[in-house]
């Protein structure tokens, strides 16, 4: 901590000291003056005392000013008044020295209050009510004596040692908390250097501190999601590329074998048998094409920074049009696969991005038609989430031969698939291993997720598999 920040520190808690001790003064004054203040006089109570024991209140205070006089003493100026303002004795001759109307006068027998000039902490006048018949009160001005002048300096002195010894507590006490908080800011900060992404604040109060430390601790966290995602994306892309790998080595290896035989025997082969090669070359480009726009895509979606675009789509009209689409395309050779589609009534409509939930649609369309017997079961559900939420479900069934329990643990995810050229060279669908993972991603990205099983799991009678997407509306 600087000296100038210890200075401003000094100086503020000098100020709230002053400030305070202007109240506490103020406030004992203006008790002082309503008679219920801590100001007490033993010689005006004793000089009561005297008073009200005497035959005439003149003649009392007279004996009580030869006393003074016989002891070396100043006269003291005293009036005895009524409550309606008429002097009955005094000591002093003329007026009142101040408007007996505008005085606070005690409410209790022997019960005193006191007057104040502006601008002066020590009493001028003192007012106490004697034991009498009728309200009657002893007016005594204080005079300006060099002891009380002394003990006025005296306590004026105090009360600013006061205030610089609480002034120097509070800074010594702030010093010493900052000086710890920053100590155990540097802890924090030199283990986020040492890659620590963990390392938080202990919240033990709720002052502004505290709230600046629990910022900082979200603060921290975000930061870590943030690595946590960078670090996840970067493997993901190195796994990729070990599957690119994997994934182009065997059919670069088919179209190099089919070039160079089409190359070196194309004079001496039959035309079905050049058809056939030519077929090979078709098809593994075709394969990688389609491979290549499926990478892009799984990598773009998977970029922390990647957003999708928000609409307001009829869920069930997007559908639809997708299932036509499917339905009337040949790509796959089956043209006897009867779609079957089940929705609400009432339109399914929420946000998302139209491109995206197309092509996921498309993609889980296509891949039920390619194992599916005979019929694709469409159905969409609104149901509640438990959690106050609603949520759309996506079912698409087929009566295929079902999925093994490896491929239902590994659907949607990435994994290095290899394609064999000889494996069904008429077949323009060859699955790639990346239609779940686009699926999965698009889910994904509109907060929702997708799981698939067999429909023997739910109905022992059925037979195929059901892919069930859900998303939240």
């Amino acid at each position: 901590m600087n000296k100038k920040l210890l200075v401003k520190l000094f100086l503020v808690s000098l100020a709230v000291s002053f400030i305070m001790d202007i109240v506490i003064v103020a406030s004992i004054r203006m008790l002082n003056e309503s008679g219920e203040g801590p100001i007490r006089n033993p010689a005006i109570r004793f000089l009561a005392r005297v008073i009200e024991k005497g035959h005439s209140y003149q003649q009392t205070l007279q004996s009580f000013e030869a006393m003074r006089l016989q002891l070396g003493l100043r006269v003291l100026p005293v009036w005895i008044v009524e409550e309606s303002g008429k002097i009955d004795a005094q000591t002093a001759s003329g007026p009142l020295p101040v408007a007996w109307s505008s005085l606070t006068k005690p409410r209790i027998v022997h019960g005193i209050a006191a007057h104040y000039r502006s601008f002066q902490l020590t009493p001028d006048t003192m007012i106490l009510r004697l034991r009498a018949s009728r309200p009657t009160y002893l007016l005594v001005r204080i005079p300006r004596s060099g002891a009380i002048s002394r003990g006025f300096l005296g306590w004026t002195l105090f009360l600013f040692a006061t205030m610089a010894a609480s002034a120097f507590a509070g800074l010594l006490i702030t010093f010493v908390y900052l000086r710890q908080k920053s100590m155990e800011a540097k802890e924090i900060l030199g283990r986020l250097e040492k890659g620590d992404l963990k390392a938080r604040f202990p919240i033990s109060r709720l002052d502004e501190l505290g709230s600046l430390m629990t910022d900082f601790n979200r603060m921290a966290k975000a930061i870590e999601e943030l690595v946590s995602r960078v670090e996840e994306t970067d493997r993901s892309r190195q796994e990729l590329l070990h599957e690119l790998g994997h994934d182009l080595r065997t059919p670069m290896t088919s179209l190099k074998a089919a070039v160079d035989t089409i190359t070196a025997h194309s004079e001496s082969m039959s035309p079905a048998h050049r058809d056939r090669f030519l077929q090979i070359i078709r098809n593994e480009s075709e394969y990688f094409l389609r491979m290549i726009d499926d990478l892009f895509f799984i990598a773009e979606v998977g970029d922390p920074k990647y957003r999708k675009k928000a609409e307001r789509i009829d869920f069930t009209a997007l559908v639809k049009s997708e299932m036509r689409i499917v339905e009337e395309s040949g790509a796959s050779g089956k043209q006897d696969i009867a779609f079957y589609f089940d929705s609400p009534e009432k339109p399914v409509v929420f946000s998302g991005d139209p491109v995206l939930l197309k092509r996921m649609m498309r993609n889980a369309l296509l891949n039920a038609r390619r194992y599916a017997t005979s019929t694709v079961e469409i159905g969409l559900e609104v149901v509640q989430d438990g959690h106050g939420g609603t949520m759309v479900h996506i079912l698409i069934r087929d009566d295929g031969p079902g999925i093994s329990p490896e491929d239902a643990v590994l659907f949607g995810k990435r994994r290095p698939r290899k394609l064999s050229c000889e494996k069904d060279l008429s077949n323009s669908e060859i699955s790639l291993g990346l239609g779940s993972v686009i699926m999965s991603a698009i889910a994904s990205v509109h907060g929702g997720r997708m799981t698939i099983h067999n429909r023997e799991k739910i109905d022992p009678l059925s037979r195929g598999t059901e892919l069930v997407i859900e998303i939240p509306l």
